[in-house]
């Protein structure tokens, strides 16, 4: 027969568990990242009808996959233009992970900005499609 302490023991492992399974499966699904992503782009749009915005914000990311609306594309034409600083119509890898990072609303759109995948010229529709 089990002692107190060795079933407080068993329940305490249990309770691990699924908190180390629920942690699991809110990384595997970057749903963090997608609430910080839903907040960030809420407090900056301030909606009337925040629940209707959500879905709507829901349905975007659906559709462009899980890139982040925060900017429109005249704001990140604009960004672009502040990092393409002689005018030259392409910015270098360097910059662009700059403004990328400048723009991250999350850890996750910061740590994707340092990613590899950015070519060594960026010119503004590559720079809006990143």
């Amino acid at each position: 027969r089990a002692t107190k302490s060795q079933r407080k023991m068993d329940l305490d492992d249990s309770k691990n568990e699924v908190i180390l399974d629920a942690d699991s499966y809110l990384r595997k699904h970057k749903i963090m990242d997608l609430f910080e992503d839903l907040l960030t782009i809420a407090c900056h749009k301030k909606p009337e009808n925040l629940e209707q915005f959500l879905i709507d914000v829901l349905k975007q990311r659906k559709e462009h996959s899980s890139r982040s609306i925060v900017y429109n594309e005249a704001e990140l034409q604009n960004i672009f233009l502040l990092f393409d600083l002689k005018s030259e119509g392409h910015i270098s890898k360097a910059r662009c992970r700059e403004a990328l990072q400048t723009l991250a609303n999350s850890e996750y759109h910061f740590k994707k900005a340092e990613s590899d995948s950015i070519p060594d010229k960026v010119d503004l529709f590559t720079f809006i499609k990143l």
